[in-house]
């Protein structure tokens, strides 16, 4: 299974922050996409020069449940896609966005086929 990544720009924006540039945004989204795998459906390998999703359905940006630092290297944020969202939906791949729609951290993993009757909370642990 592919470990979540930070993204390069985030890191980015951590640095010219700790120069004195501006506020941090917080992490208030997740994204969910079905482009985070390959045809033999084993995961795309998670890229820290991603700029977006490699394929995020449009209806499928949630707020965050919740966000908690569970130790003092990393952070995780859940999100829910409730039983109505994305039916027959092969989810593969989920990132963390702020709140100026800006990625943060995202993840692959092989896909989940989305049923009518299925609520899904997924988690992404950042590690820094």
């Amino acid at each position: 299974m592919a470990e979540a990544v930070v993204v390069n720009a985030y890191r980015q924006r951590l640095a010219a922050r700790m120069a004195g540039g501006a506020q941090i945004a917080a992490i208030t989204h997740m994204a969910f996409g079905d482009g985070g795998h390959n045809a033999d459906l084993t995961p795309k390998p998670p890229s820290a020069t991603a700029t977006a999703l490699n394929h995020e359905i449009p209806s499928l940006r949630k707020p965050i449940s919740d966000i908690t630092q569970e130790d003092l290297f990393s952070v995780t944020g859940k999100g829910v896609i409730e039983s109505s969202d994305a039916v027959g939906a092969a989810i593969s791949e989920v990132a963390l966005i702020d709140a100026n729609g800006k990625l943060v951290g995202l993840k692959t993993f092989a896909p989940k086929f989305k049923e009518s009757d299925e609520r899904y909370e997924i988690s992404i642990k950042l590690r820094f």
